[in-house]
């Protein structure tokens, strides 16, 4: 967790901001926020969305992970129907 006793300075993105630095596009920030899984501070009526870098970092910081080796190969599939 982002420990803002150290500054008090609060920085907020806007939501193309956001999408920029998670390089993802615009509408996918807008269905995270839809979905709850990103916190947001709502600017007046038409000024939009504001998110908080902290949360933005726990975000990412929640879905860090690491492989544990490599994959098994998936089994092929038989295409019974189709002759060779």
């Amino acid at each position: 967790m982002y420990d803002r006793s150290a500054t008090n300075d609060l920085q907020l993105l806007t939501v193309k901001q956001a999408a920029k630095r998670l390089s993802c596009s615009v509408a996918n920030i807008y269905a995270l926020i839809e979905q709850g899984t990103l916190a947001v501070i709502s600017i007046g009526k038409s000024k939009g969305y504001r998110l908080d870098t902290a949360d933005l970092e726990d975000f990412v910081n929640q879905r860090k992970f690491r492989f544990q080796g490599p994959r098994p190969a998936a089994p092929k599939t038989k295409l019974k129907h189709i002759k060779l």
